[in-house]
């Protein structure tokens, strides 16, 4: 079972986490991602690069055991599973009740 905050990356890869993330990761795995976003973003070169990126943060959904995770980003890249989140995890990251 996984925690319901998970770094996944840290921003110490600057512009290579959206690269980082779609090489190293089992995307498939994610439901919501585009294969047209997965390809824009393993060269940071393209033109598309950040749009692919934006549109994996804002769609791309995890699920285990029940429960469903969704990427943040704040520098770091992190999978949190906000509805089983405590108060303090919302607090430090600095989501609102």
């Amino acid at each position: 079972m996984m925690d319901n905050v998970v770094l996944l990356l840290s921003d110490a890869r600057g512009i290579m986490i959206p690269r980082d993330f779609v090489e190293q990761f089992s995307v498939e795995k994610f439901t919501g991602i585009t294969e047209w976003a997965i390809e824009t973003c393993k060269n940071p070169d393209n033109e598309g690069y950040w749009d692919a990126w934006d549109d994996i943060l804002n769609n791309a959904r995890y699920t285990e055991d029940g429960k469903e995770y969704s990427l943040y980003q704040d520098g770091d890249l992190w999978l949190v599973c906000y509805e089983h989140m405590t108060t303090e995890e919302r607090t430090n990251f600095g989501f609102d009740e």
